[in-house]
């Protein structure tokens, strides 16, 4: 099974598993678009 097919959690905090994260853009883009789904981008920097 390949990285954007395994659920993955949250990089910062335990979501349970509740959505697929991925820390790569390139591959949330090859899974959305397997999938036909849309990308949510979360961008932020630590404090």
């Amino acid at each position: 099974m390949s990285d954007a097919q395994q659920t993955s959690s949250h990089p910062h905090f335990n979501d349970r598993g509740a959505v697929r994260w991925h820390t790569r853009f390139a591959d949330a883009l090859a899974e959305a678009t397997r999938e036909g789904k849309h990308i949510f981008v979360e961008f932020g920097r630590y404090a």
